[in-house]
């Protein structure tokens, strides 16, 4: 003996898994939990960079954008900006007052961007 089911009325039996729901009203979890956030640091906001007083060497392998951020802390005079401990908020705000570097993206998110590389090619370091 045979049954033939049609497609039809299988999507109709096939139901969504029901959620268990506390007295409250409140869905319940099913055994797991999700850890609170917690800090590792002061942050990237205040994280303090340095420049090693280096400069590329051969400028047609580094972009236009590294170079105004290399460019930025190198003219700064100690009033501005001070070489020894700066953070990435001054040293964009002075790129951008100085007109080292114009861009329509946030500022920030170049240096974000290039920080690696300026750390490992040994231009800037963390203090």
């Amino acid at each position: 003996m045979v049954q033939v089911v049609s497609v039809g009325s299988q999507k109709a039996t096939m139901k969504p898994p029901v959620k268990k729901v506390a007295s409250n009203g409140k869905a319940q979890a099913t055994g797991t939990s999700i850890p609170k956030p917690t800090t590792t640091g002061k942050g990237s906001a205040r994280t303090l960079y340095s420049y090693d007083g280096k400069y590329p060497e051969n400028v047609d392998k580094a972009t236009p954008q590294m170079l105004a951020l290399i460019d930025t802390v190198k003219e700064a005079t100690k009033t501005d900006l001070d070489k020894s401990g700066f953070t990435a908020q001054a040293c964009v705000a002075l790129a951008v007052k100085e007109g080292f570097l114009s861009t329509r993206q946030d500022p920030l998110r170049i240096f974000r961007f290039y920080v690696k590389r300026l750390i490992d090619e040994g231009y800037f370091s963390k203090v």
